[in-house]
């Protein structure tokens, strides 16, 4: 009796072991990434936020956010389509993400955009983020899209941030790119 009540023991004890996280580097929980993201960051103010994850796994999370008086618009998306951000899968997000871009634009009624340039992003303590501009129009309007992709926290983070290309009142997505990376990084 008293070897069964042993064998037991070292049972539950090997399963409280495996319910522990691995390890400080496991990624948090969606809604854990997602609430790390700030309400305000770089004159950008955070709108709703789409557990896309719920019905579609692997796709994550997606919030919005507005630039002042909506003079640009953004959206940062924490996903990881059921692999790690390693260097081969960041280099293929990053060419799906732009081609996304493109590919939804060519889709809709008097929208053109062209990529202008790619270029990284520095982000302090972590990897630079891959960054493509894009330019075009939006019916008369003509706009710019910046999109970007980079590990954070054992998922992508894609920022996309859209403004027409003349503003009346400016906007650098830049800083807004580095917050919110550094932001979906914090552990």
């Amino acid at each position: 009796m008293r070897r069964i009540a042993m064998m037991l023991l070292v049972s539950l004890s090997a399963c409280q072991d495996q319910a522990q996280p691995v390890s400080s580097t496991a990624s948090p929980t969606l809604e854990i990434a997602a609430a790390r993201l700030p309400e305000q960051v770089a004159t950008f103010t955070r709108g709703d936020t789409v557990f896309h994850e719920r019905e579609r796994p692997g796709l994550g999370v997606a919030v919005d956010y507005a630039g002042p008086a909506r003079a640009a618009v953004a959206t940062v998306s924490l996903y990881d389509r059921g692999r790690r951000p390693d260097d081969a899968a960041l280099t293929e997000e990053f060419n799906q993400a732009v081609g996304e871009v493109m590919a939804a634009a060519g889709a809709r009624t008097r929208q053109v955009m062209t990529e202008r340039e790619r270029r990284e992003v520095a982000v302090p303590n972590g990897a630079p983020m891959n960054c493509a501009r894009l330019a075009g129009t939006y019916g008369r309007q003509e706009v710019t899209t910046l999109v970007c992709v980079g590990p954070a926290a054992g998922r992508f983070i894609k920022v996309q941030v859209t403004m027409p290309s003349r503003q009346v009142r400016p906007v650098d997505p830049i800083p807004f790119i580095v917050a919110v990376t550094e932001a979906a990084r914090a552990g």
